[in-house]
């Protein structure tokens, strides 16, 4: 899962590094396998990490380019990260096999123009220390999450709200019109939040700040990228072709893979394209409860035994629940 978190514009600021601490511990859920803040002219970065790609110590961030103009903060997965690294080889030297280096040396390149190359889940921060300048962006359905504020000069973002409060730069301050929208639809859309002055940044967009100026500009509209004016036949076999793909790529990792199967149409289906199409045997998980009415673990297990996946079965008491609340 990872998580990332920052200050920008240290000017005034008592112990940034100290607060960027701070706010890693409130993300300790997000990555267990390693820590790290680093600090530049008028940046503090700091980063929470769960191995999935390369879990060599080298791969740990904050991600420094070996010119030292360049550091990264990523939380995701970059599933063409091979592809993008193959277009790379001529000009950089790879030091990892990980995707966070292919993310940085493209940006190198590209710059902006890198997003369009994605292929991924991501929410990540680069500072170029010769232009002083930080660029973040999000991915193109806001997968990954990336909260920020404005305080005075300070610039404050992360991969959640408590991180953010953490601070205490933040007033603790309920949005009265995001109640009401979280109340209507369960949900608070973005740009808002629940907390007064803290933004979430929209899916498919970046920031850019330099010269002390912060730009916020879409790099991806799902309008612009489909026709629907295709044979339906067709549309379906492109569907088809686009899921196995899509779970294709989501199967490289370097640990153990799962899904969970509830036994609905949805998990089904992922499983058996990973079984039929790209021959993985995966391991499934199902939540199961006692009582008849709500527990759909019947289809799961039909489904596992279907497609010959290695089931686990958790079953889960309403006891569970009580002793887990505080």
């Amino acid at each position: 899962m990872c998580g990332i978190a920052g200050i920008f514009g240290l000017e005034g600021l008592p112990t940034p590094v100290e607060k960027v601490e701070g706010m890693l511990q409130k993300m300790d859920h997000r990555g267990p396998d390693a820590q790290g803040v680093w600090q530049g002219s008028n940046v503090v970065l700091g980063h929470k990490r769960l191995s999935i790609i390369d879990l060599k110590e080298a791969s740990n961030q904050p991600f420094l380019s070996e010119d030292g103009r360049y550091t990264l903060i990523f939380n995701g997965e970059i599933y063409n990260y091979q592809q993008i690294r193959s277009q790379l080889s001529a000009e950089f030297d790879f030091q990892t096999d990980s995707d966070t280096e292919v993310l940085l040396n493209a940006y190198r390149k590209w710059g902006r123009k890198a997003l369009q190359l994605l292929n991924g889940m991501f929410a990540f921060a680069i500072w170029d220390a010769q232009k002083e300048s930080l660029f973040i962006a999000r991915d193109r359905v806001g997968i990954k999450p990336l909260y920020y504020a404005q305080v005075y000069e300070h610039f404050i973002f992360g991969s959640e709200l408590r991180a953010i409060l953490s601070t205490g730069l933040v007033e603790r301050k309920i949005g009265r019109s995001a109640v009401s929208e979280f109340l209507r639809f369960q949900t608070v859309h973005a740009p808002n939040t629940l907390i007064q002055g803290v933004k979430s940044l929209p899916s498919g967009h970046f920031i850019e700040w330099q010269d002390n100026e912060m730009k916020i500009e879409a790099f991806w509209k799902p309008w612009q990228q489909y026709h629907f004016d295709q044979d339906p036949i067709l549309i379906q076999k492109n569907i088809r072709e686009k899921l196995t793909q899509s779970i294709e790529r989501r199967l490289i990792a370097d640990v153990p893979l799962g899904a969970f199967l509830s036994g609905g149409i949805d998990s089904s289906l992922l499983v058996g394209i990973a079984k039929n199409n790209l021959d993985v045997k995966l391991d499934t998980f199902n939540v199961s409860f006692d009582e008849s009415e709500f527990s759909e673990s019947k289809y799961a297990r039909i489904v596992a035994k279907k497609f010959g996946s290695n089931h686990h079965e958790i079953n889960l008491q309403p006891q569970a629940l009580l002793d887990s609340l505080p």
